[in-house]
């Protein structure tokens, strides 16, 4: 079985998941806090060992633990949000501002303890001749969600980047604990909306996984299809937003319908437009006759057909590439010391995708594309969405063209105690769920999402560019803010 749906089991304390993160034997996936049963407080951390299997690493804590951020830069947001939820002390990291706390919130209070941090927030100052602040947001137009950037900047050139965001507050991981398992694809489905697919996917995995449950072969396949047709439609609009953000507007009006027509597919075949309510624990709601699967993968082959040729013309337009290529390059050293993921890491050199590295589901039996490229810029953020759409749409292909017959689901035991976790290669990148299960109720749902994993980095790569390109550069990178704060 492969270890990204192994069932979770405890590996060590976290001085040994330090240890191995130190060496360079591992990739750190997340940092996280729960209580147990006997209402401690608790330290999780999951590390991916030599991209060969993750490992879950936790013990209960009294006191204060030791930072790995001045070793591991990725660790900066994960410990400071354990710090703001928990009220866990980490000795000896750099900058222990409160990450999800805003000005105005109650000394002492922990939200996740439920029990009796936060002063002003201190940006950081760039002084010099002819130095201004620029802040935007965190209100925006349009509808874009709350988010906060403090430039610091000479003339047009951005000086220094500064993010701050957890305005909503949305508290997802809390509202998962006590529900019925059951309920919970639900409520994961609405962490992100724009991949809420994965999300449920990711989520029933975990409960699989907890249970030692196998889907079906024709669920798994289903499932495939719904990822990677979620995939197509995420980097189709991307690509589009990115030629809109240079007025390049035929093009993004093009992509517009291409996503539309994907959506209308969807919504025709399988009954939603954006494939909620099909995945379940155990399985897949719905089944699809071969005659609608072979005309939804001739609807989803053409429209890759169509963006191909599409993609070809964007990236032939010299007033693109002007803007595209060594605009917002994330170097492959930072790329890494920050533990991006996702097409962003791609795009910078790191040959990273769980489909490949931590196979589940129906991609333990294909083989998956993983393209890199190592420029890091808009430019090639792109170009991976590009040859990404063309190998989803083929792994659609060869999916209907060999599909299995049979269920589409098991039957899960509702009522059951277990724990397990799972990771899911979404369009942004690793998304990790973590379950802890007691009869037949969730105690604690912890998200990794890849948005919070790759936010930390953005400003990295904005440094020397103008600001009339920080909109490109953020839309290349196009994280969640939903899928943060959760």
């Amino acid at each position: 079985m492969s270890a990204a749906i192994s069932r979770s089991k405890r590996d060590g304390g976290i001085a040994e998941a330090h240890s191995l993160l130190k060496a360079g034997h591992a990739r750190l996936v997340s940092i996280f806090g729960s209580v147990n049963d006997n209402k401690a407080r608790c330290v999780h951390c999951l590390i991916d060992v030599d991209n060969r299997e993750y490992r879950h690493f936790s013990e209960r804590v009294n006191g204060a633990i030791p930072s790995i951020t001045p070793v591991i830069p990725a660790a900066a947001w994960y410990e400071r949000e354990l710090h703001d939820l928990y009220g866990i002390a980490i000795e000896g990291h750099p900058n222990l501002q409160p990450l999800v706390f805003h000005e105005g919130w109650p000394d002492n209070l922990h939200p996740r303890l439920n029990g009796p941090v936060c002063g002003e927030y201190s940006f950081l100052k760039v002084q010099g001749e002819g130095v201004c602040e620029v802040p935007v947001g965190p209100v925006h137009a349009g509808i874009i969600e709350p988010g906060h950037f403090r430039f610091s900047v000479v003339g047009d050139t951005i000086l220094n980047l500064e993010l701050r965001h957890f305005y909503t507050h949305k508290g997802t991981e809390a509202r998962f604990e006590g529900i019925p398992v059951a309920s919970g694809v639900m409520l994961a489905e609405a962490v992100s909306g724009d991949n809420c697919f994965a999300h449920a996917v990711a989520f029933s995995q975990a409960v699989e996984n907890a249970f030692g449950l196998s889907v079906p072969p024709r669920g798994r396949a289903l499932r495939l299809i719904g990822l990677e047709l979620e995939r197509m439609l995420a980097h189709i609009a991307d690509v589009g937003a990115l030629c809109g953000d240079v007025a390049f507007v035929v093009p993004a009006a093009y992509t517009a319908r291409l996503k539309e027509l994907l959506l209308r597919a969807s919504a025709r075949f399988v009954g939603t437009r954006c494939w909620r309510g099909l995945c379940r624990p155990g399985g897949m709601t719905r089944d699809l006759d071969d005659q609608s699967l072979r005309e939804l993968a001739a609807r989803i082959a053409g429209a890759a057909s169509d963006f191909a040729e599409l993609a070809q013309m964007i990236l032939q337009t010299p007033s693109v590439l002007n803007r595209f290529e060594s605009t917002g390059v994330l170097k492959k050293d930072i790329a890494r010391s920050l533990g991006v993921v996702g097409p962003a890491a791609r795009a910078s050199g790191l040959k990273l995708d769980i489909r490949r590295d931590h196979p589940y589901g129906r991609y333990r039996t294909v083989t998956v594309d993983v393209p890199h490229l190592n420029s890091g810029d808009v430019l090639a953020r792109a170009r991976i969405r590009i040859d990404e759409v063309a190998i989803s749409s083929r792994l659609i292909a060869n999916a209907v063209k060999e599909m299995p017959t049979g269920a589409i689901a098991v039957a899960v035991p509702w009522q059951s105690s277990a724990e397990g976790f799972s990771a899911v290669e979404s369009p942004r990148g690793e998304l990790f769920y973590y379950l802890r299960i007691r009869d037949g109720r969730i105690q604690r749902c912890h998200i990794k999402s890849p948005s919070f994993q790759n936010w930390p980095a953005l400003p990295m790569a904005v440094p020397g560019n103008i600001i009339a390109d920080f909109p490109l550069i953020n839309k290349s990178f196009n994280l969640s803010y939903s899928g943060c704060d959760r």
